[in-house]
């Protein structure tokens, strides 16, 4: 784990994670300050999901941004993010813990993020609440000298038969 912030009300890390990886055939050109400017992002990211901040989300990816939700088709540039973020915000409360695993600078514009993600999810109409649990792939690029969310992606890691239910 590099590592752990909340999205409940604990502040971001204010120190340089450790063990961040980077891509062998760019390590020698990529400064720590990017390492550090991505997990700020990551961070970032974190809070607008806390604060349900659909605006403050959509600002952190670049304008052709992508959002590729499990069940639903992607959501490709900034109109289309802030309503998925609107429709997002609009049904869900998320209470959850990101854990940043692997940071990977692959050139000087371009680099990954895996993050896994638990806490819990609450249904705003119902206010029923169910355990949240994700693996996630953030892809980033770095435009007018700062690091933007570029594509991001997640998938579930409840198990597959939950409560003698077989989710698809």
């Amino acid at each position: 784990m590099l590592n752990k912030f909340s999205i409940i009300g604990v502040p971001p890390f204010t120190r340089k994670p450790q063990g961040c990886l980077q891509a062998e055939s760019t390590s020698e050109n990529m400064p720590p300050s990017d390492i550090e400017a991505i997990t700020s992002v990551l961070h970032a990211y974190g809070t607008a999901l806390k604060e349900r901040n659909a605006k403050e989300t959509v600002e952190l990816y670049t304008s052709d941004g992508v959002i590729m939700p499990p069940h639903f088709s992607a959501s490709a540039g900034t109109q289309a993010l802030s309503e998925t973020y609107e429709r997002i915000f609009n049904s869900i409360q998320l209470t959850i813990t990101f854990d940043i695993d692997e940071i990977v600078l692959m050139s000087p514009e371009w680099a990954f993020a895996r993050t896994t993600a638990e806490g819990t999810k609450t249904m705003l109409q119902t206010q029923a609440s169910e355990p949240h649990s994700n693996q996630e792939l953030f892809i980033l690029k770095k435009q007018d000298g700062s690091w933007k969310i570029a594509r991001y992606a997640f998938s579930t890691m409840k198990p597959l038969v939950q409560n003698g239910i077989r989710r698809s």
